[in-house]
């Protein structure tokens, strides 16, 4: 069976040593200006792109990987619980470690004739404890001719014997890497012996050796964890409250769901009543990883009425567990639940840590769901604290003001906003580590209000795309917002930086445009589509010719476009030489009208306002979509915006036919 290991890009040698950038980190843009700069150079090797690179092993982190306090904190969940879970609980003995020094003589002499099973046992035993006390690493040359031997004996341990060898591995000082000479060929052929018995044994010997893996920090080499939840997944139904959460945790640390995560479901509303809300974190935890949505409305409601009792005692992690998995599942139906559990968490803001803060300022993005008091509060911790946060963080908080498009009555976020406009010049070592959240970080801030332009034309430049992307720059969303707003909002300004080439734009608008609506077509109608070919098909009662057309096409969806003649009272056709469909091109007035532009014809945007434009129960539109109206209004567009609600409240035609004539007269002459 094949192993997958830990990989990391080798960097491009000339971006990571740009000069500047072994000096103060002055600012991002001249760190950017600088290592771009430095590649067009003659005397400089080219750049490669990220996407071709080579990789290698991570040598440079331990061999203990994958331990982040996610993880550590549900494991303790398990060892600290009264409940009987099939993990090590030990106490470390003074008896256990050898005080002497010296090798044990098996592993000494290399002399392996006539050794039991037993004694070679031993000796691994003393051998794990003379590394233990001298702080030596197992993968010492002088051990070589012994490992290779006793792996060559795993398949005559016993069970009692092979569990011990993996507990005394975990016990050893740290590796170097994964692959260090003996440690690998000791763990490797552990793991297959491991696998060898998995149909032997019972699914509480299958969890406790599970437990070894995560305890020797590879539970995400060994082929043994996911063939044993394979086995495991046949009778999750059948499960006890205990087995099904430490199956949940190892899920949670493979990062991925090993069978049908529904019987997950089934089971935790049998037995949810009889579950800690620590252990209910560790489920939230799981389901999340393994980004499997809870289905059951029941369940659900379960989870918020847990949360809302225990809200003044929950822990910060199962805080966010529980939270990410509601944010993950919730819909529409579950909105009044989280604004009840928003009114709770009001009170905690200030015992909460500044990533808590975070979860709890992004727990109604995408239901456009917002809590105008608890964003507040959040918002002032950030203010408080920014300093603190990481370039991700920043980026989120940042997705979230932009989103729920807020405007605080103290001006909050927009004193955050210069705070973090100002903090990305000093995070250089973030930005090219996470070049793609810097970039979406730019792009949330322009939503916000925020900008520089010297920054924006460093990340349109190619070498950073190409740093940032590799070979799917086509799919950057936010590359294309940005490229689109330098375009139209920094027409006026003298800006003269990079912007993204025609060539890309093109294809970007191919890809990333969504398909114009037709009746009778292959692809299937949404609810939106339906009312955008309902809208054109009405006009065409009152205004023909009207056209659908991604003015915006950095936006998915098209609008109705009209071309009204305001003396001659009428609509006239687009120019012919009108770019073609999903061209990415912006369409500004010359390119609609043609020969026929002049200040007596508007151009008329019907754009509607879907449930996900509008911030729920707020009287605003999502950043995003206030951000089209505007750009619509820079290019000299009429935008007219229709309600996704007030259309479908209009039940005939000629009702229909009245209201759009309500809406086109507020827009034009008509």
């Amino acid at each position: 069976m094949g192993r997958c290991y830990h990989m990391q890009v080798v960097t491009p040698p000339n971006l990571f040593n740009a000069p500047i950038i072994r000096c103060s980190l002055y600012r991002v843009r001249g760190v950017c200006h600088q290592l771009l700069t430095n590649q067009t150079r003659k005397s400089s090797p080219k750049l490669p792109l990220v996407g071709s690179a080579c990789f290698h092993l991570e040598s440079a982190n331990a061999a203990k990987l994958f331990v982040d306090r996610e993880n550590k904190h549900a494991h303790d969940v398990l060892v600290n619980s009264l409940k009987p879970y099939q993990i090590f609980r030990y106490e470390e003995s003074v008896e256990n470690v050898l005080q002497s020094s010296e090798l044990p003589e098996l592993v000494s002499t290399a002399n392996f004739t006539n050794v039991n099973m037993e004694e070679l046992f031993n000796a691994f035993n003393e051998l794990a404890q003379y590394c233990i006390h001298t702080n030596t690493c197992i993968s010492d040359k002088r051990f070589e001719q012994f490992c290779q031997y006793f792996c060559e004996q795993t398949h005559h341990l016993n069970d009692e014997q092979l569990l011990a060898t993996l507990r005394l591995l975990s016990k050893l000082p740290e590796e170097a890497s994964v692959r260090e000479l003996n440690y690998m060929q000791l763990w490797n052929n552990l793991d297959v012996e491991c696998c060898r018995r998995i149909e032997r044994w019972s699914s509480d010997q299958l969890l406790l050796i599970c437990d070894a893996w995560y305890t020797l920090n590879l539970a995400r080499f060994a082929e043994f964890v996911w063939e044993a939840l394979r086995k495991l997944g046949r009778k999750i139904r059948r499960m006890s409250p205990e087995h099904l959460v430490q199956a949940m945790f190892y899920c949670n640390v493979l990062r991925r769901s090993v069978f049908e995560m529904f019987d997950f479901e089934v089971n935790l509303a049998r037995h949810i009543d009889n579950m800690s809300l620590q252990e209910l974190g560790v489920m939230a935890m799981g389901f999340f990883k393994t980004q499997t949505p809870i289905r059951n409305p029941e369940l659900l409601d379960h989870l918020f009425k847990r949360l809302i009792a225990n809200i003044e005692t929950v822990e910060d992690i199962t805080l966010v567990s529980i939270l990410k998995v509601l944010r993950y599942s919730s819909k529409l139906p579950q909105v009044p639940q989280m604004m009840e559990l928003m009114d709770t968490l009001q009170t905690q803001i200030s015992r909460l840590s500044l990533m808590s803060c975070l979860h709890v300022a992004l727990f109604g993005v995408e239901l456009q769901c917002c809590h105008d008091g608890v964003l507040e509060l959040v918002l002032q911790r950030f203010n408080d604290e920014i300093e603190n946060a990481r370039l991700k963080d920043m980026e989120r908080i940042c997705l979230a003001i932009s989103v729920f498009n807020y405007r605080s009555p103290t001006g909050v976020e927009q004193e955050l906003c210069a705070k973090i406009m100002k903090l990305l010049e000093t995070k250089v070592d973030e930005i090219l580590k996470y070049p793609r959240c810097f970039v979406c970080c730019l792009h949330y801030l322009t939503l916000c209000g925020y900008h520089n332009e010297e920054m924006l034309t460093s990340v349109l430049d190619a070498r950073f795309i190409a740093h940032a992307y590799g070979n799917n720059k086509i799919f950057g969303r936010e590359l294309f917002n940005l490229d689109s707003f330098v375009k139209i909002n920094l027409k006026n300004t003298g800006y003269a930086g990079n912007q993204l080439p025609e060539k890309m734009r093109r294809t970007m608008g191919k890809l990333l445009t969504q398909y114009i609506p037709e009746r009778n077509q292959k692809f299937r109608l949404n609810h939106t589509d339906r009312i955008l070919l309902e809208i054109k098909e009405t006009l065409g009662c009152i205004l023909r010719p009207n056209t659908f057309k991604h003015i915006l096409p950095h936006f998915e969806r098209p609008d109705v476009v009209i071309s009204y003649d305001n003396k001659q009272r009428k609509a006239l056709p687009l120019a012919a030489v009108c770019p073609a469909d999903y061209n990415g091109e912006i369409l500004t007035r010359d390119l609609l009208l043609g020969e026929s532009e002049s200040s007596e014809v508007n151009t008329v945007a019907i754009v509607i306002a879907g449930w996900n434009n509008v911030v729920k129960d707020k009287e605003r539109f999502t950043g995003l979509f206030e951000m089209k109206l505007k750009q619509l209004r820079l290019l000299g567009h009429k935008p007219v915006v229709i309600y996704w609600h007030e259309w479908r409240k209009q039940e005939t035609p000629l009702d229909r036919q009245h209201f759009l004539k309500r809406k086109l007269t507020t827009a034009i002459n008509l």
